[in-house]
């Protein structure tokens, strides 16, 4: 939701399942579903097994994510 307050963080990719969810494991161990933005599917060829990537996550639920796509 915009404007309300996410927690940022760093993980890296463990598995992909469709469509455009990933399975992100985080520094401590605890994996969440990260899924891309509508607008930004055309990048997740892009996103492999073993890549870090950024994600945001909501304060209330830490099961689920969004991955954070640099613009070019």
């Amino acid at each position: 939701m915009p404007g309300e307050f996410t927690i940022r963080a760093k993980g890296i990719v463990r598995e992909y399942l469709p469509p455009a969810t990933f399975l992100v494991e985080l520094a401590n161990g605890h994996r969440l579903f990260a899924r891309v933005p509508f607008k930004q599917r055309d990048k997740v060829s892009d996103v492999k097994s073993g890549n870090e990537v950024s994600i945001e996550i909501s304060p209330t639920d830490f099961s689920n994510g969004v991955l954070v796509l640099d613009k070019e």
